[in-house]
């Protein structure tokens, strides 16, 4: 028997206050697809500067529809968590039957004030499900701040905290698929249809989790953003250092799809405002770097090749240099030089007739992040029988 995380996302490092919540409960729902009868949750608050406290946390199933009960969660049998700034520790082992198919939460009761420092997160809301309540009423959009009003895509967007992985003990042969990347992979529209195609195939078999960071870079850390005039710490450490990390640190990792450089691509020149961007060759080496890694751990590693990025509104010249580069870091993918396989997501994605750019109905509406129409595509592209092995 092995722990499984059923559920994983990356905490992310907003460094500014983003919200605030008291006498409130947070409930998280997603899909498990992995049976057993302990459980246990990886409470964090890696990156505050605050403690946090979670007055009462219990885990719970929902089959066909139904809650059919929920266990108390607790740390050295404490039903109080207290977490000191950065600290990341795991539940007691809890005894619940859980079985392939069911629908599991994560619920925390929040009493004293509380206040956002980093947060888990995603956009697709075709997966997972946050819910924040206080007395009955919903109160997601009520408590976040000024700052985050100013996100763009904050209305897609839900987050939570107290948690960022739920384990379950299963079978030995049970599979665990890492997706690893940046803003595509992180917002969840790619990866909610890849789990699904994955849990509909392989039942009792594998679970997914998410290793995406938004605006993630595989071989610079958080960009430097001139108009800021400060490092967006919430775009996180360099793929290349946080890799091994942030996959196997928890999981026996099987394989591991990959699929990040486009920010490496547009950051410099769209963020930074240089006039060239990175080499392709520097970006072949740093995927070289994490295919040793994956391999080091055991773990084979499929490439997602780089999807077109175009948008009228940027400048022609912009374009033409992150076509240049990434072209030749696709045409490196295609080869398959040393990784065990490829995922040809720009041809499933690209305008036909216009192949700098992504077609319309594929995404939000950027040019640059898919939708669910676009995941959708992307899921279809990727050949499961062969990440199954």
């Amino acid at each position: 028997m092995k722990w499984v995380s059923s559920f994983k996302y990356l905490r992310i490092n907003y460094v500014e206050d983003i919200a605030s919540i008291e006498n409130a409960d947070q409930k998280v729902v997603f899909y498990n697809n992995i049976s057993g009868s302990k459980v246990r949750v990886r409470f964090s608050n890696k990156y505050a500067k605050r403690n946090l406290v979670i007055d009462e946390a219990f885990i719970g199933v929902i089959r066909n529809g139904k809650d059919i009960g929920k266990a108390a969660l607790k740390v050295d049998g404490k039903s109080v968590v207290t977490l000191e700034p950065g600290q990341e520790i795991f539940s007691d082992e809890t005894l619940l039957e859980v079985s392939a198919g069911d629908k599991l939460y994560v619920l925390l009761h929040f009493g004293q004030k509380q206040v956002y420092e980093s947060i888990c997160c995603f956009w697709a809301d075709d997966g997972a499900k946050v819910t924040l309540e206080r007395n009955g009423r919903e109160i997601s959009r009520d408590i976040i701040s000024e700052f985050m009003k100013n996100d763009p895509n904050i209305h897609m967007q839900s987050m939570f905290i107290g948690f960022d992985a739920v384990q379950v003990l299963t079978f030995d042969e049970t599979k665990t698929i890492a997706a690893f990347g940046d803003s595509i992979t992180h917002m969840s529209f790619y990866t909610n249809a890849l789990t699904k195609r994955l849990y509909n195939e392989y039942f009792e078999k594998v679970s997914v989790i998410n290793c995406g960071i938004g605006g993630n870079r595989l071989i610079n850390d958080a960009t430097f953003v001139k108009a800021a005039g400060k490092e967006l710490l919430l775009f996180g450490e360099a793929g290349v250092k946080r890799f091994e990390k942030d996959v196997f640190e928890i999981d026996d990792v099987d394989a591991v799809c990959v699929l990040i450089g486009i920010n490496d691509i547009m950051h410099p020149i769209q963020l930074e405002e240089k006039e060239e961007t990175i080499s392709s060759e520097d970006l072949i080496q740093g995927y070289r770097q994490i295919i040793e890694c994956a391999h080091e751990n055991g773990a084979e590693i499929f490439f997602g090749t780089i999807m077109p990025s175009g948008n009228d509104d940027y400048p022609k010249w912009w374009m033409e240099k992150f076509e240049k580069v990434r072209n030749e870091v696709n045409d490196w993918i295609r080869k398959g030089e040393l990784h065990d396989g490829y995922f040809d997501f720009d041809k499933a994605l690209q305008d036909a007739n216009r192949p700098g750019y992504m077609r319309n109905n594929m995404n939000i509406g950027d040019g640059l992040h898919p939708n669910t129409l676009g995941g959708m595509a992307m899921a279809k592209a990727v050949d499961i029988k062969t990440i199954m092995g």
